[in-house]
C-alpha cells in the first residue's frame, strides 16, 4: 500500500486493537507545580527493571497517547526484545485533560507548550539521576519534542532523541488543513478539530472557571470546523497570543531545530498528507551537526508497515537501533 491517505487511514483502525502488540501499561497521575494533572503510563513490566537502566521517553500527537498503535508496537517490541537491549524503562507522557485524566486546573494544552515536558523531564532527573533517557516524538509531540530540545540547548539531559512524523511547520501545515478540501472536511484536519473541541466541551466547566479574563465563547468554540478556527477562538486567547498565526509561528519546532545539541534522529515520511514534505527542513537540518534527517518515500502518517499484509511495523525496529546506539556510544 503506497498511497499516503490509505496508509494512514488504515493506521487509524488500528489504535485500540490490541492484536499483535499488546502492552500492559501502569498509570501514574503526575502532578505539575501549578497544581494541573497529566497521566503517564509507564510499560510493564518495571519490576526487576533498574532505575539506571535507559529510559525512554514517548510524546505521542493532539490528545493522543499511549493507546496509539505506533507507541504500542514501540513499547510492545521494546517489551520483547528487553534481553537484547538491556532492560529499557518506557513511559508516555499525555496531555492535560486527555485520556482519562480530566483538567484540574484552566490550563490545558496546545500544539508548541514545552513547559509540561520541562517540568516532567527535570523530576526524572531528580528521582533518576543515573538514568540515561531518551525522547521520542510522534507528530505534534515529535514538534513538542524538537522544541524543548532547541530551547534548552546545551542544557538538554536526554541523550540522544527521534522525531517521527513532525510538522515542523505548524503554520503552514494549519493553514493547508484549514482549505476546503475533501480530506479536510472529512478526514484527517475534521477529525483532528473534533477531538480538540470535544476535549475543550469535557473540560469546559474548569476552563470557564479561570478564564474570567478571556474573551472566550463556548458556543463558538464548539462550531469550529477548522484547526486555525479552534486556535482562533480557544488556545491563541488561552495563552496570551493575539491571533492563531501567532500561536502557530512561536511554536513552530522548524525555528527552533538551530539550538538541538544531542544527537537527534528526524523521520518524515515524503507521501505523509498531514506533515507535508514541502515543510520539511532540509536546510536548518544540514546546518546542524547534530540533526539527522530521513525520508522514507512511503509511510503516510505515522503508518509505517512492512510486507503486504500490513500486520508487522516497520518503525519500532528502527527506532530501538539507534537508542541502542547511543546508549552504547554514551
Amino acid at each position: 500500500m503506497s498511497n499516503g491517505h490509505l496508509q494512514t487511514i488504515y493506521l487509524s483502525t488500528r489504535h485500540y486493537k490490541t492484536a499483535g502488540c499488546p502492552v500492559n501499561y501502569k498509570r501514574e497521575v503526575f502532578t505539575f507545580a501549578d497544581g494541573g494533572k497529566a497521566a503517564i503510563d509507564w510499560s510493564l513490566p518495571c519490576e526487576g527493571v533498574s532505575p539506571s537502566n535507559p529510559l525512554i521517553v514517548i510524546i505521542s500527537g493532539i490528545g493522543g497517547g499511549s493507546h496509539n498503535y505506533f507507541v504500542r508496537s514501540f513499547a510492545h517490541f521494546i517489551g520483547e526484545q528487553q534481553p537484547a537491549f538491556g532492560g529499557y524503562q518506557v513511559c508516555v507522557l499525555h496531555s492535560r485533560g486527555c485520556n482519562g485524566v480530566n483538567l484540574v486546573t484552566p490550563k490545558s494544552f496546545h500544539s508548541g507548550m514545552t513547559e509540561d515536558l520541562r517540568e516532567f523531564v527535570n523530576y526524572l532527573t531528580k528521582v533518576k539521576p543515573n538514568t540515561p533517557t531518551v525522547g521520542v516524538g510522534f507528530s505534534l509531540g515529535a514538534n513538542i519534542l524538537c522544541k524543548y530540545m532547541g530551547e534548552e540547548g546545551e542544557k538538554c539531559p536526554f541523550i540522544a532523541a527521534i522525531s517521527v512524523g513532525n510538522l515542523f511547520d505548524i503554520d503552514a501545515t494549519m493553514n493547508a488543513m484549514s482549505k476546503p478540501s475533501f480530506k479536510n472536511r472529512y478526514l484527517y484536519a475534521a477529525k483532528l478539530t473534533k477531538k480538540l473541541v470535544n476535549g475543550f466541551d469535557n473540560n469546559k466547566d474548569v476552563i470557564m472557571s479561570g478564564s474570567s479574563h478571556i474573551d472566550l465563547d463556548p458556543a463558538q468554540i464548539a462550531g469550529s470546523r477548522t484547526l486555525n478556527e479552534f486556535n482562533e477562538l480557544y488556545a491563541a486567547k488561552a495563552f496570551g497570543y493575539k491571533s492563531a498565526k501567532e500561536l502557530n509561528v512561536s511554536g513552530s519546532s522548524v525555528h527552533y531545530l538551530k539550538g538541538i545539541r544531542i544527537p537527534t534522529l528526524l523521520i518524515n515520511a515524503l507521501n505523509d498528507p498531514i506533515c507535508l514534505k514541502s515543510t520539511i527542513p532540509y536546510q536548518q537540518v544540514a546546518n546542524n551537526p547534530y540533526l539527522l534527517l530521513a525520508c522514507t518515500k512511503y509511510g503516510g502518517h505515522l503508518a509505517y508497515y512492512e510486507g503486504l499484509g500490513l500486520k508487522k511495523p516497520w518503525l519500532p525496529q528502527q527506532l530501538a537501533d539507534f537508542i541502542q546506539a547511543m546508549v552504547e556510544w554514551k
